[in-house]
This record gives C-alpha cells, sequence and structure tokens, in this order.
C-alpha cells in the first residue's frame, strides 16, 4: 500500500518503533518460554510448572493426557514466538523468501494447532484461574486466529501479497494475544499500583487480541490520510509503543526473572 502523497515521516518511524518494542518484548518471552519450560519438556517433570502461580490450564495432578497436551502447547507457542519475530524482518522477505515462506507455512499450522488446542484446554481444564469470561475471550481468540489464518492462507495462494501481508500481519497480532495480555496487565498494574486488575483482567482478556487489531486497521488506513490523521496515528502508535515497552520490562523482571532464576 502506497503512503499518502503528504505523507508524514512520523507515521514510519513511530510504526518501526512498535514493532521494534513488540519484538523485543517476545524475544524475551521467548527467553521465559524457553528456560522455564524447555527443561520440563525434555525431562517430563511437568510438575515443576507449579511453580508459575498465575498459570492457568498448567500442571493437573493424574491427568498425563493433559499434561502432555499442554506441553505441545508450550511447545507451539515457542515455535509461534520465534516464527512471527522472523516475519516481522523485512529483510527476510527480501533477500530469503524462500525461508520467508516456509517459516510462514510452519507459523500458520502451528497457529491453527495452538488455536485448536487452546480453546480444548480451555473447556476441558478448568482451575482456580478459570472464569467463563477468561474462557469465552480465549474462544475468541482461537477464531480470530483461525480467521485471520484462512484468509493469510488464500490470498497466498491467489498470489495477492499486498492483501496476503494485510492478513499475515493480523494473524501475528491474535496468535500474539498471549502475550499481550501478560503485557498489559503488567502495564496496567505500574501505572494504577493494582488498582481495580480484576475488573481490567475481564475487559482486557478480549481487548488483548482486538486492541492490536483495531491499533492496525488505524495505522493502515492512516497511510492512505491526511497529514493530519498521520500524525495522530503516529501519536497513537507512540503511546502504545511506550506502554508495551513498560509492560515488557515489567512482566520480564517481575514476572518472567524470578521463574528463570528459581529454576
Amino acid at each position: 500500500m502506497s503512503a499518502s502523497p503528504t505523507a508524514s515521516r512520523s507515521l514510519p518511524i513511530a510504526a518501526g518503533f512498535w514493532f521494534a518494542v513488540t519484538a523485543f518484548g517476545q524475544a524475551a518471552f521467548l527467553a521465559y518460554i524457553a528456560g522455564f519450560y524447555g527443561p520440563t519438556l525434555v525431562t517430563g517433570d511437568f510438575q515443576r510448572w507449579t511453580r508459575n502461580e498465575n498459570l492457568g490450564h498448567g500442571y493437573v495432578p493424574g491427568d498425563d493426557r493433559g499434561n502432555l497436551l499442554f506441553a505441545v502447547h508450550v511447545g507451539l507457542a515457542a515455535i509461534l514466538t520465534l516464527g512471527g519475530l522472523l516475519q516481522l524482518l523485512p529483510a527476510l522477505r527480501r533477500r530469503a523468501p524462500v525461508l520467508h515462506r516456509w517459516t510462514g507455512r510452519i507459523f500458520m499450522v502451528s497457529a491453527l494447532a495452538a488455536a485448536l488446542g487452546g480453546a480444548a484446554l480451555t473447556w476441558l481444564r478448568h482451575d482456580a484461574n478459570s472464569s467463563l469470561i477468561n474462557d469465552i475471550a480465549i474462544t475468541g481468540n482461537a477464531l480470530a486466529i483461525l480467521i485471520c489464518a484462512a484468509f493469510a492462507w488464500r490470498t497466498a495462494l491467489k498470489r495477492d501479497f499486498v492483501n496476503h501481508q494485510a492478513w499475515a500481519t493480523r494473524l501475528f497480532l491474535v496468535v500474539s494475544g498471549v502475550w499481550f495480555l501478560r503485557v498489559g496487565m503488567v502495564a496496567w498494574g505500574i501505572a494504577g499500583q493494582g488498582w481495580g486488575i480484576a475488573a481490567f483482567f475481564d475487559v482486557w482478556v478480549f481487548g488483548a487480541y482486538l486492541v492490536p487489531l483495531a491499533i492496525y486497521e488505524i495505522y493502515r488506513r492512516a497511510k492512505r490520510a491526511d497529514r493530519l490523521a498521520q500524525r495522530a496515528a503516529a501519536g497513537l502508535l507512540a503511546l502504545t509503543g511506550l506502554v508495551i515497552l513498560a509492560g515488557s520490562l515489567g512482566a520480564a523482571a517481575f514476572m518472567w526473572l524470578p521463574l528463570l532464576q528459581a529454576t
């Protein structure tokens, strides 16, 4: 999609900042997944997951099949996080298109498997952290992943690369819903010192995948809008990028690093 003739330089700069802090935060999340879950996936010592008190649908004593399903789900999360980071690299598309296509296929298949597996875990394994609102939101996230994956695949087959890139980006955003959930909750907790955290969760569990989609749509439309709209969109990207950065740093410091140090 070409930019408006009156394009403001602030829009691409803000967009680059937004995706840079997102990549940073997801790289930290990937390090946590690899460091915390990696050893248990190799040894099969799934009981160590109980160290994460915020983990929902995790280890259940005696439920070997469910524990294995969750382990596969965690493995897919690592693949998706790494694959998503690779798909964000424009240089990969330009210089290694074959690698980009195969990475995209693996990402898409993994996204479908993770969405279906996550929905199954949500409705089949209930624990103290579960609620109907949470279950409905996660199911909605899974449906969004299935829809975006279908359109991304269809546009790729039709060689409609402009729309394919848009749907692939949407797929990346909804797949990242679990990560946005954590980062957003930490950012809210830091800003409000824990005020209204439960109420915010009931809203953000939907917003974690719907808000990034909305921001992306605003960005896409702003690229063809006038300079004032582009600057407004740039401000939105810069502000939410700062929230993502704060949430990522907070999650790494208060959630992920302590678990890694205790491993």
